[in-house]
């Protein structure tokens, strides 16, 4: 690898991809036994689901970034995040994606920075870049884990 590449994932969602620096992604585990979102939880809360006996805040990237929710599939899986910020109690989180992340070595001459889209949340998107023939957005991981944080605080260590 030269001093320039960077090791990163493509996280595939419903209608958008998600580019996060690799060692972001802690495991993408089964979305089978989310538990449902608490009455009066946001739409982009999908629910809880367990990791390493700890109840992980599950999220709809999507919904957050003010689209739909997708429907999930026989691909649909959960990328556990480790956080960037110290404000989650758990330390992950988790983000339903659609199959598995695929790993991409990135470089200056690999990425071109492109327009948000119209209905992109500035808040919760840093930027949009392509790879080659992809699309793909930069989360303000630090923005959602701030947005998160009380919603994370309910849930408990078993």
């Amino acid at each position: 690898m030269a001093r320039d590449d960077v090791y990163a994932v493509l996280v595939s969602l419903t209608s958008d991809t998600l580019l996060l620096p690799n060692a972001a992604v802690a495991e993408v585990i089964s979305a089978e036994g989310i538990e449902a979102p608490e009455a009066g939880s946001p739409p982009w809360l999908a629910g809880r689901a367990m990791y390493n006996n700890r109840r992980l805040c599950v999220v709809r990237f999507e919904t957050m970034n003010g689209s739909a929710p997708g429907e999930d599939t026989k691909r649909t899986r959960l990328a556990v995040i480790q956080p960037l910020t110290g404000q989650l109690r758990t330390g992950q989180y988790a983000f339903v994606c659609q199959g598995y992340p695929h790993l991409v070595t990135l470089n200056r001459t690999a990425l071109r920075k492109e327009e948000l889209v119209s209905g992109d949340n500035e808040d919760m998107v840093l930027t949009r870049v392509s790879i080659a023939n992809t699309n793909a957005l930069i989360p303000n991981l630090e923005k959602l884990e701030q947005i998160l944080a009380p919603f994370e605080a309910a849930a408990t260590v078993q």
